[in-house]
């Protein structure tokens, strides 16, 4: 557990050597461009994302399209195993029939691969399955005598302003939160409060030391019981505080000062038993905030959902019972799960290890599924449109065509999703590359970009 105090991760990145580390968090994915558009393609429409309701694929739309040939996705592969070989890194990928299972290409789909953030689609299956997609995460304040007990039931996406309707990040404004707390507090006669917090309420370590060996320590901050914008400490920074609850602390007692409220900070604290609660607020729905996490590829939220759903399950809340209900969920939804190895559920350690056909299964089910998993698929970034995909794929028939969720560690690239063919055949595809010499696994991006495309064009 850490250190009670209020601190931060810092991470100075250079222009030249932060390169290959940026990597390890889909950074360079992430940065906004103007997406480049072909006039020879058609933009599919973007599907809205209801809190509630599922969205799965009518059989109409699955049934559309010739279905393709192991033999044509061979060939589009074998670019791919060329650039390997000549690169001299390893190679790897399955794709599969969305609408039969049929697999069209095994290379090495059954042996565990360096997944990196694709990952994030187990854990995105896993929380989905584990939790409820339409429910909320609560942050409330509690009054016991003339003190006040903040706590939340794990919302990483606060706002130090007003709730924001229109935003995952900030849909429960702490500044709301103070000017109810403040009313509240003024109908019980009170001017002035001491104010105490919810500890981290999960069991070990919040931030797993390996990956500063690892040299990707610095993209993920830590899981707790609450935290401004998943805990940085600027809007899109790489630096996080060390204590993101007693943050959310100091900006609230901030807030109910501006309310008329003269706050004393205080310490962590659980809220006696027959304390009132008189304020809370609601962030984003699960689904919503799974959704947020797969297109910004938040290595912090998915480890927060991964210990959100253990809590869930009555499993132990540390990463490797997070890891351990990963699994456990994937296996019971009737799922292969040969060759996973997990040491978080955000794939930012260089030793996580996933079967490209366990996530093409996972993928593919979704498609097919329903319930709050048959959103899965349709959470992912649009290929150059939005998320970690707005720069991929822009000139060719994957545009506003192929989903993906992307990933990145300094000698690997991955991609995981869904792309339709010419005439209308949905395929599943999970491919990567790793053991890119020089750290340079971004380099290998245009070869996996190209093989969707030459899916696309099938």
């Amino acid at each position: 557990m850490r250190h009670r105090t209020v601190g931060v991760i810092v991470c100075a990145v250079g222009l030249v050597a932060g390169l290959a580390a940026c990597n390890s968090a889909d950074i360079g994915d992430s940065a906004s461009s103007a997406a480049q558009t072909s006039s020879d393609v058609q933009a599919t429409p973007i599907p809205g994302f209801p809190a509630e309701q599922p969205q799965s694929l009518s059989p109409a739309t699955l049934s559309q399209g010739a279905e393709v040939s192991p033999d044509a996705v061979a060939a589009a592969w074998a670019s791919v195993t060329q650039a390997g070989t000549e690169g001299h890194y390893t190679t790897w990928g399955s794709v599969l029939d969305a609408q039969t299972g049929t697999v069209l290409l095994d290379a090495g789909a059954n042996q565990g691969h360096t997944p990196a953030s694709i990952t994030k689609v187990l854990t995105a299956f896993t929380a989905l399955n584990t939790l409820d997609p339409s429910s909320t995460l609560k942050t409330r304040v509690q009054l016991q005598g003339s003190d006040i007990y903040l706590s939340s039931d794990g919302d990483l996406l606060l706002g130090t302003g007003p709730s924001n309707a229109s935003e995952v990040n900030g849909r429960a404004g702490l500044v709301d939160l103070a000017n109810e707390t403040a009313k509240g507090l003024a109908e019980a006669g009170l001017s002035a409060t001491t104010l105490y917090w919810q500890a981290d309420p999960f069991v070990g370590p919040d931030y797993l030391s390996d990956w500063i060996s690892q040299g990707a320590g610095e993209f993920e901050g830590h899981v707790g019981a609450m935290a401004i914008d998943a805990g940085r400490t600027a809007p899109d920074a790489y630096s996080f505080f060390a204590d993101p609850e007693a943050q959310v602390a100091q900006v609230f007692a901030n807030a109910l000062y501006s309310a008329g409220i003269a706050t004393t900070l205080g310490s962590v604290a659980t809220a006696p038993e027959g304390a009132q609660k008189i304020a809370e607020i609601d962030s984003a729905t699960v689904a919503e905030q799974v959704r947020w996490m797969l297109h910004h590829s938040d290595n912090t939220l998915a480890d927060q959902y991964c210990r959100l759903s253990a809590s869930a399950a009555g499993q132990e809340t540390s990463y490797q019972g997070a890891a351990a209900t990963l699994a456990t969920t994937v296996a019971n939804a009737g799922h292969p799960i040969d060759g996973l190895r997990l040491d978080d559920c955000s794939g930012l350690s260089s030793n996580d290890r996933i079967a490209p056909y366990t996530l093409a299964h996972v993928i593919q089910s979704s498609v097919m599924g329903s319930g709050g998993t048959a959103d899965l698929v349709r959470s992912l970034p649009w290929a150059g449109l939005d998320g970690t995909m707005t720069r991929r794929m822009s000139n060719s028939a994957a545009w506003a065509n192929a989903q993906a969720k992307t990933g990145s560690l300094s000698a690997v690239s991955t991609l995981a999703g869904i792309v339709s063919t010419s005439s209308g055949r949905l395929l599943v595809y999970v491919i990567g590359t790793e053991n890119v010499p020089d750290d340079a696994g971004a380099n290998t991006r245009p070869a996996l970009d190209k093989f969707v495309g030459a899916l696309a064009a099938l």
